[in-house]
């Protein structure tokens, strides 16, 4: 197939980007960028593409959709242009293409103590959705109004990790402080994470799949984790050694945030204070979806990686091209 992929200088969009063309696949890569990182031209063509505006793409059998602001620290203003009009710029600049995939988010959901199904979404109170989740959940019902794709699939899922992240891990690792992870309250919630392998093969289910219309699925890894013990297990794998911990109040936390001070915001506090699991029981299902890997299976490797790139100081300054440091 042909497939074209968007966000392709990003973690996920780089990830996807090297585990189809590696399954033969000819690739578009689309960035923003006005030249791609070298390492990319090793897997696929790439071209410039603003989708802040209507464009034009070439042909390709499939979309698959993952740019996107991601930054819980914007207004919703400032979100709606890339993630909505975008979406929509992106959705129309490939109406040919037989299959779209897009890149949705858990943000969609409020916290909840019982895992999420699809259906819950648009059943919240959408108002307590952050800045972030209002975007996705806007950018969905643009694909719903603008898809002419014989078949469109919508793909939430939640805390993407894995080799070329420069976004989750980056987050993590700024809360050790002199060997001391510094942890926003207890930590003490279920929380459900997604490796980029386990989203490259939903995404490959979705490719072969004989559905049609607009299917929208979430996406994570089988198991349900305890957050405060993924952070130490990364932790204790990359300093070698368990870390003193120290709780800070949420109280704090909340001030920061009101006063926006350090980076912290609301989105980033209930993230680490409320459970957010995905019920994956729909792709399973219909798509028989099995999640391939896990964090206990993949934490070998991601700490090579972070040892070849120079370490955890050069993994917390989240690179731009940190995507692509191989």
């Amino acid at each position: 197939m042909k497939i074209l992929i968007t966000g392709a200088n990003g973690s996920l969009g780089g990830y996807l980007t090297r585990y189809f063309s590696q399954k033969g696949h000819q690739i578009v890569a689309c960035g923003r960028q006005s030249e791609s990182p070298a390492e990319l031209l090793n897997y696929a063509t790439y071209i410039q593409a603003d989708i802040n505006k209507p464009m034009e793409l070439p042909a390709a059998d499939v979309c698959i959709h993952t740019a996107a602001l991601s930054d819980d620290k914007a207004t919703l203003a400032q979100l709606l242009l890339p993630n909505v009009e975008g979406t929509k710029n992106i959705a129309n600049a490939t109406k040919s293409a037989k299959i779209f995939i897009h890149i949705s988010s858990s943000s969609v959901y409020l916290p909840s103590e019982i895992p999420l199904n699809e259906d819950i979404a648009g059943k919240q109170n959408n108002r307590l959705l952050s800045p972030y989740g209002m975007s996705k959940w806007l950018s969905e019902q643009a694909i719903m109004e603008t898809s002419q794709h014989e078949a469109c699939f919508i793909l939430r899922a939640r805390g993407f990790y894995g080799t070329g992240d420069k976004m989750i891990l980056p987050r993590l690792f700024k809360l050790v402080k002199n060997e001391t992870l510094q942890k926003p309250g207890s930590l003490e919630i279920n929380v459900s994470m997604t490796h980029y392998k386990n989203i490259a093969h939903a995404i490959e289910l979705c490719l072969h799949s004989n559905q049609k219309g607009i299917n929208i699925y979430n996406v994570a890894d089988q198991k349900i984790y305890l957050l405060i013990e993924v952070l130490r297990k990364f932790t204790s794998k990359f300093y070698k050694k368990q870390l003193k911990e120290k709780s800070v109040p949420i109280f704090v936390l909340k001030m920061m945030a009101w006063f926006k001070i350090g980076g912290i915001t609301g989105l980033l506090i209930r993230a680490f204070t409320q459970n957010m699991v995905l019920d994956t029981s729909k792709i399973e299902k219909e798509l028989g979806y099995k999640a391939q890997t896990d964090l206990d299976l993949s934490l070998d490797e991601i700490a090579g990686w972070v040892e070849k790139i120079g370490g955890v100081e050069v993994l917390k300054q989240a690179d731009k091209e940190l995507a692509w440091k191989l």
